[in-house]
């Protein structure tokens, strides 16, 4: 048996992860429905607070505004190799576009609905919320649900909401 590269461990992962989580997310909306959708991305947002936390602490990032979430997420596109380009970048708005992002593309080839992203992504929500709860998290375009990139939003909550 030959040795996989770096690469190859690393492509290898990703693909088995989408598949895990695809079956996963396609189970609980198929038992369970939108209200097993929701209390799965719950679970994901609150990992996602203590992981803001932690990666707070790591970074050893100062600020809580929404220039804060960038060098967690990425950090992460990095390690991924994820071509991604910030659109926008202030104290109160963050916009990120994601490109050929794998995890989209593994998460089509394995049939997954396009609500695993939305479980997925309850991480970035909670690790935002972390750093400051007058912040929220959106991803406002979704190559599951059509569009040519995933664009990330970090922006003030809107008056009336939590």
């Amino acid at each position: 048996m030959s040795r996989m590269s770096s690469e190859e461990k690393l492509d290898y992962s990703m693909k088995l992860m989408a598949l895990v989580l695809g079956l996963a997310v396609k189970s609980v909306k198929a038992d369970w429905g939108k209200k097993g959708i929701s209390g799965l991305k719950r679970r994901f947002f609150e990992a996602g607070k203590d992981l803001g936390r932690a990666e707070k602490k790591r970074l050893k990032l100062k600020g809580g505004d929404a220039r804060s979430y960038h060098p967690i997420v990425g950090e992460a596109l990095n390690a991924f190799k994820i071509r991604y380009r910030v659109m926008k970048l202030t104290p109160q708005n963050y916009i990120l576009r994601i490109h050929d992002c794998p995890h989209g593309q593994n998460f089509k080839n394995v049939g997954a609905p396009p609500e695993v992203c939305d479980v997925f992504l309850g991480l970035d929500e909670g690790i935002v919320k972390s750093l400051n709860p007058k912040l929220e998290f959106a991803l406002t375009r979704h190559v599951l649900r059509c569009d040519r990139y995933c664009e990330y939003v970090v922006r003030p909550v809107k008056a009336g909401k939590g």
